[in-house]
């Protein structure tokens, strides 16, 4: 063991700057002060003293090394093994030595090459009698302490992960042993000198009863390394050791611990606070995400969602350090424990060497070979450089591919870039390379394609020989050649030229694809730039209020008062967007600056100011040092800055000063002073011609930690500079800025449904979007702008609109590739389950312990994936995105994808079988995406049927649709005509109550009509099929057909006891018959419906509702016509009291329905509008079904002319009128006109009344729907008798009189008889009008009050009282 390392227990305590005195005095229940006491000399070996073995001269002390936790170590030489060892004594106080013992055993037990190894356990004492010193015998180390290292520098990224890595392996070897360390920090962390770590001093660890996990010990530890259950004093396991994994990680990155306190008081109140440990790229932004997420869970307050052991946390950061550095079992191999294939979309390139042919001399075999050599290694530099992986180097062939192990945003830019430079760099460094060959002809051509495809260990497809051909199309002189596809995602960065449509031969035959030659990148400050220079400007949408707040700013700027604002929002909500309408408006009135942070720069110190600096000097690529630096001074005498100024920002720019420059006497300190003063001048006032009033830099969360102190340094003297800094970031950037000045953040939220929609429509221009594809657009984007135009952008150019953009997938995989493996696993999940999910489904899907799942899920809602929906019965989850679900489910392959949705399936029909019975579309899909298609259909088909119960009619064409598409799983040929006759018959009702085109909705039934005849009697047992064709045909006025198949259904409901069948065809029958103007045979098909026993919606669930409240309600319409005024309103409320008690939706609207009719049919005019009112509040609920609120609208019309409103009524009855005729809708158009001719009339407009009522007798005899055929004649003869046509009116009161009695309909022949008794009285016949009058009349007398009863009284009494006056 190391001297120096045991010498740096003592001085980590002192990390705070409060010295050792202060760990004594204040760490009281520290176990140091319990055990680790030192005790005096005379109990331990001196120099040159021999001890140990059978003989007790088997180690010679040479030198003491230090002291350790719980004693002192000496450097001694085995002289039996003949090698040097380190001898570490215990010295526990009184009472402790069996602790020490049995410790110093269970550490002996360990083996392993992260911990220091210990040969042996033995005791001494230098004299018999005396307490024997139990002493450990150990390995001896060369090299130094981790805290050593520290002290001078910072380990590299690469190098800091390793250690943890190994730090995880030697702590998982010794909690799977039963041991935690509970001292972990950089003194008990050794570095041999070949780089091996070791962990020393388990001293302080404890035996746990059961392996990693016990009552607590007395309590220990370092302060800055506690966890937050050491200091609380609460139990301790191998998660409190992860704790202090996660700082000492934190410290090799940050050079300190996360937690700074002045006391110790402090440190522990902040270590205890509920407040999250600080973000490590708060301090350091170069760290990458995913390492600042590893840290976040290492260093999480509650042990419960930290790693749950050494083991996970060795595994997680051994697939970090894979996907970060390209190594590893994360590269090539997947990622995780399978090897399984992703789907992913990666950018392909294919260099080719060639031209070696012309000029030169002739290559033999081996400068061939170190030609290919070369080659490889430069193509292997170039393309990692640039972030991508060599696939396969073979001859003069490389193929390279981006977003294999690790997506990022500009995969694709970075591919065409590395593309693009080594084509034209490779001829120069191959020369340099090799010297002694020839390669004067020597050239690149680069093929470059971008595609989703499986990739695992191999590429798979096609993709990697669209590459290939691709390079091909370079032609003789070489180039960069690239895709449509690559081409849409880097248009904006790069310049190219058209090469036209060509045809590539692949595995699945011939294809054509576009091609583009790349001739150069775009010099474009920022990204929203390039986006404009490709053509994708889209309007800004939905923030005015955004906009407002930064002109406000603006102009507070212009008047003298600067400030900050930090727009923020998640990537594509439109930051640039709306800071590009702010730099319009700013452009106009004054000089603006404007700095992009890219993410491929993200680890170069300033690179952003540095390009804005070399921009404004004039400074190009091609420029030598000295004309750069030649530049720079004179852009600095003519701004008038000190030359010293001019000497700092030429080293910032790696330019030679001279010798004698005085910057070159600076510490560092004050030179990094100095140049962010000189930066701050040139950025406030002088890189343009008017100095600037409003600066803007964007991305900031790809900022380096030197920008992000340059601008803290601006920060704090804008206010007096006057000028606005706009800045913008994505929500995990938090700056550790201080608050002195104006600083204000202005956080951007999604859009609103309808800002998007309008979005949507504005990125169509003046191509129209139907209104149905934009609300799926507005659905599917969650209201993130470029979500919104990217999707609108597809669906124009063909593409659906469940599909995701070739343009956000970079976006979207990146997301998800900054996940570990194990949490991208648990989204991929998540995303089979759908967007929406129960935590219980995923729990039992999952198969993870309780505590891991909630700890994943919580890091998945921390990362933006998922958020929590709080319910009353259970909590539940949300993929934040629809695409990023989407993006997740598509990362999986086939295979994969299909056993995830066996598993969900078996879990449903195992754990959740209510939900597959409230809900069988959710087992259906999961069935049906696992392959077993036959057990699906009927689940698709019991959706489909439910969602028309419910009314939802989207739905159910949804579901039905699913379930026509897989009849082929069916073989045998009666199950299949039998489940398409229930398919079409739902679908075509469906199809019927939406609107659809009347072709397709015939096409649909003419084939269930076929199929009907083809089974003959084996009908499936549905009533929805008879409902479906009553609709049909009664939509089409086939009044006898529909008949047939009632009496059809009828006789087999009795034959086969189907009462739902039954009573469902006597229902159909007594409505035709009233059609028919048959209203007493009616009523008595109904009263068999009664007379049956009491059926239930919930005794039978089938789609047209319950029997017994549909009979009742159109039974009231009918008993009304009949005359029976108070029976009509008996079965009117009874019907609606069932109908509400059973809750059933159809079963409502029929009953709310039939029941309007029979109050306007009463003349009832209030409570139809009531229930009218109810039912369009009713049917607004249900917007898919377009057929009861046109009833609605139709009857509320009547009402309202009832109630002297007729105006308002004929607009809404010709609304209906021409609804029906648009759809073909036959049925009802009689009725329809009858009420249009009765508003007229009540309007005085008697010319239209009398032609409306001429057409409605055309309709009637066409369609056979005659029922209102006398209620037409009275309202003729009203009309004529108007018209003073008395004699014509006369005759067509006799009609309507003689149809009402031939059909029994009472109340229409009382209508009439007041009519023509009107005109006898009018022509001076009172006695007449009575004597005809009076016993109409009294027929009616005790069948209940109503208007038109009321009217005949108030003519009798005027008839008796001219008579009586005669």
């Amino acid at each position: 063991m190391s001297k120096e390392a045991l010498q740096e227990d003592v001085r980590v305590w002192t990390s705070l700057g409060m010295g050792g005195s202060f760990v004594a005095s204040e760490s009281g229940d520290s176990f140091l002060k319990e055990v680790l006491q030192v005790e005096p000399s005379s109990r331990l070996p001196v120099l040159g003293e021999r001890l140990g073995g059978p003989e007790g001269g088997r180690f010679e002390i040479l030198a003491p090394m230090g002291r350790g936790g719980m004693g002192q170590v000496f450097r001694a030489r085995d002289e039996t093994l003949r090698r040097e060892v380190a001898l570490k004594f215990l010295l526990p106080r009184p009472g402790f030595e069996e602790l020490a013992l049995a410790e110093a055993r269970a550490v002996a037990r360990l083996d392993h090459e992260n911990i220091v190894r210990i040969f042996d356990v033995a005791e001494w004492s230098r004299t018999p009698g005396q307490d024997r010193v139990p002493f450990l015998v150990m390995e001896c180390l060369e090299g130094e302490s981790l805290a050593a290292l520290l002290g001078r520098e910072r380990p590299t990224l690469w190098r800091a992960l390793e250690m943890l890595e190994a730090i995880a392996s030697g702590l998982a070897h010794a909690h799977a042993r039963g041991i935690v360390h509970r001292d972990l920090k950089p003194g008990n962390v050794f570095l041999t000198r070949e780089g091996t770590v070791k962990l020393l001093d388990f001293g302080l660890s404890y035996l746990a009863v059961e392996p990693v996990g016990s009552e607590l010990q007395p309590i220990g530890g370092t302060p800055a390394y506690m966890a937050p259950e050491q200091w609380r004093g609460e139990v301790q396991d191998a998660r409190t050791d992860i704790w202090a994994a996660g700082v000492v990680l934190y410290e090799m990155l940050t050079g300190e611990p996360p937690f700074q306190a002045a006391t110790m008081a402090e440190l522990r109140e902040q270590v205890t606070s509920s407040e999250p440990a600080p973000l490590v790229r708060m301090r350091h932004p170069e760290v990458p995400r995913q390492v600042e997420v590893l840290l976040a869970t290492a260093l999480a307050k509650e042990p419960a969602r930290r790693f749950s052991s050494a083991l996970e946390l060795r595994e997680e950061l051994r697939e970090l350090r894979g996907r970060l550095f390209n190594t590893g079992s994360s590269g090539r191999q997947g990622r995780g424990p399978t090897a399984e294939p992703q789907r992913r979309q990666v950018t392909l390139v294919s260099y080719q060497l060639g031209g070696l042919a012309e000029g030169g001399a002739p290559l033999d075999a081996e400068d061939v070979g170190e030609l290919e050599l070369a080659f490889h290694e430069a193509c292997v530099e170039f393309i990692e450089r640039h972030g991508g992986s060599v696939a396969l180097s073979m001859g003069g062939d490389v193929l390279a591919c981006f977003g294999w192990n690790q997506a990022r945003e500009d995969d694709s830019e970075r591919a065409v870039r590395a593309a693009l430079q080594l084509t034209r760099e490779l001829r120069g460094m191959l020369q340099r390379r090799l010297p002694h060959l020839s390669l004067s002809g020597l050239l690149v051509r680069s093929g470059v394609h971008t595609e989703l495809m499986a990739v695992g260990a191999r590429l798979q497809g096609d993709a990697p020989n669209v590459a290939t051909w691709l390079a091909r199309r370079a032609g003789p002189g070489g180039g960069v050649v690239v895709s449509d596809s690559t081409w849409k995602l880097v248009r904006g960065a790069f310049l190219s030229e058209p090469l036209g449509s060509q045809s590539f031969e692949g595995l699945s035959g011939s294809v054509r694809l576009e091609v583009h030659r790349v001739v150069g990148e775009r010099e474009r400050a920022s990204r929203f730039e390039r986006t404009h220079e490709a053509g994708r400007l889209s309007p800004l949408v939905g923030r005015e209020r955004e906009l407002g707040l930064l002109l406000k700013r603006w102009e507070q700027a212009r008047r003298g008062q600067g400030s900050v604002v930090l727009v923020s929002g998640e990537a594509g909500i439109g930051k640039s967007r709306l800071i590009e309408a702010l730099c319009e408006r700013a452009a106009e009135s004054s000089s603006l600056i404007r700095v992009q942070c890219w993410s491929r720069f993200s680890t170069h110190a300033l690179h952003p100011i540095i390009e804005l600096l070399q921009a404004a000097v004039g400074i190009r690529p091609e420029d030598a040092p000295a004309l750069r630096l030649e530049k720079l001074q004179e852009r600095m005498r003519q701004l008038g800055m000190p030359q010293e100024d001019a000497h700092l920002l030429a080293l910032l720019l790696s330019l030679p000063v001279p010798k004698d420059s005085p910057v070159l006497q600076l510490t560092p300190e004050r030179l990094r002073e100095r140049t962010f003063a000189s930066l701050g001048c040139f950025l406030l006032r002088c890189p343009c011609e008017v100095p600037p009033k409003l600066l803007v830099i964007e991305d900031l969360h790809w900022a380096d930690s030197s920008l992000l102190e340059l601008l803290g340094y601006i920060l704090e003297r804008v206010g007096s500079e006057g000028v606005l800094i706009v800045l913008s970031a994505r929500p995990e950037f938090q700056p550790d800025w201080p608050r002195r000045f104006e600083f204000h953040r202005l956080a951007l939220e999604r859009l609103p449904a309808e800002a998007a929609a309008a979005l949507a429509r504005e990125v169509a221009g003046e191509r129209e979007l139907p209104e149905e594809t934009v609300q799926a657009l507005v659905e599917r984007t969650d209201g993130v702008p470029l979500f919104i135009e990217e999707m609108t952008r597809m669906v124009l150019e063909g593409g659906a609109a469940a599909s995701i953009p070739l343009t956000l997938h970079e976006l979207l995989l990146a997301r998800l590739d900054m996940l570990p493996s194990r949490q991208k696993a648990l989204a991929q999940v998540c995303a089979v389950l759908g967007r929406d999910f129960s935590h219980a489904l995923l729990a039992a899907v999952s198969e993870r312990e309780e505590a891991l799942l909630q700890r994943e899920l919580s890091e998945l809602m921390e990362a933006g994936l998922l958020q929590e929906q709080v319910g009353e019965d259970e909590r539940a989850y949300q993929f934040r995105h629809a695409l990023l679900q989407e993006a997740a489910y598509q990362s999986l392959s086939r295979s994969a994808r299909r056993r995830h949705h066996r598993r969900v399936a078996r879990v449903l029909e195992e754990h959740f079988p209510e939900v597959v019975d409230k809900r069988p579309e959710v087992l259906a899909h999961h069935l049906t995406e696992a392959g077993e298609h036959a057990r699906a259909l009927d689940l698709w088909t019991q959706a489909g049927n439910l969602a028309l119960l419910r009314l939802d009619c989207f739905e159910a064409l949804g579901h039905l649709n699913r379930a026509l598409e897989l009849l082929p799983a069916l073989t045998e040929d009666l199950p299949r005509l039998q489940y398409e006759l229930r398919i079409r018959m739902a679908l075509g009702l469906a199809m019927l109550e939406r609107g659809f085109d009347a072709s397709k909705v015939e096409r649909m039934f003419e084939r269930g009509w076929e199929i009907l005849h083809q089974i003959g009697n084996a009908l499936p047992r549905s009533g929805l099929i008879l409902w479906s064709l009553f609709a049909y045909c009664r939509s089409r006025s086939d009044y006898q057909r529909i008949m047939e198949v009632a009496n059809r259904f009828v006789d087999l409901g009795q034959r086969q006891e189907q009462p739902e069948l039954w009573s469902q065809g006597l229902w159909i029958r007594g409505l035709i018959f009233f059609y028919w103007g048959q209203p007493r045979e009616a009523v008595r098909e109904l009263n068999r419906v009664l007379e049956c026993s009491d059926l239930t919606v919930e005794e039978h669930p089938y789609y047209w509702g319950a029997p017994r409240p549909i009979a009742l309600a159109s039974g009231a319409a009918m008993q009304a016509v009949l005359g029976h005024v108070e029976e009509s309103r008996r079965w009117e409320r009874e019907a609606l009291a069932r109908a509400e008690r059973i809750g059933h939706p159809y079963t409502l609207l029929l009953a709310q329905l039939y029941t309007a009719i029979a109050c306007v049919t009463r003349r009832d005019a209030r409570e139809a509008l009531t229930l009218t009112e109810r039912l369009v509040v009713f049917m607004r609920e249900r917007t898919s079904f377009m057929r009861g609120p046109s009833w609605a609208t139709l009857l509320r019309g009547q009402a309202l002319t009832e109630l002297g409103r007729p105006q308002e009524g004929l607009a809404l009855a010709r609304s209906v009128l021409d609804s029906w005729r648009s759809r073909l809708m036959r049925d009802g158009i009689p009725y329809c006109l009858v009420v249009i001719a009765q508003l007229h009339l009540k309007l005085g407009q008697l010319h239209e009344a009398l032609a409306v009522l001429d057409e409605a007798l055309a309709e009637s005899a066409t369609t056979g729907m005659i029922m209102a055929n006398a209620w037409r004649h009275q309202l003729q003869g009203e009309t004529l008798r108007r018209l003073g046509r008395e004699e014509e009116a006369s005759a067509s009161f006799v009609r309507a009189i003689a149809l009402a009695r031939e059909q029994g309909a009472g109340l229409y022949e009382l209508r009439a008889t007041v009519g023509l008794c009107r005109l006898l009285r009018d022509r001076g016949r009172p006695e007449a009008a009575r004597r005809m009058l009076e016993p109409v009349y009294l027929r009616f007398e005790g069948q209940g009050e109503c208007v038109d009863l009321q009217e005949a009284r108030a003519l009798l009494a005027d008839c008796e009282s001219t008579l009586s006056y005669g």
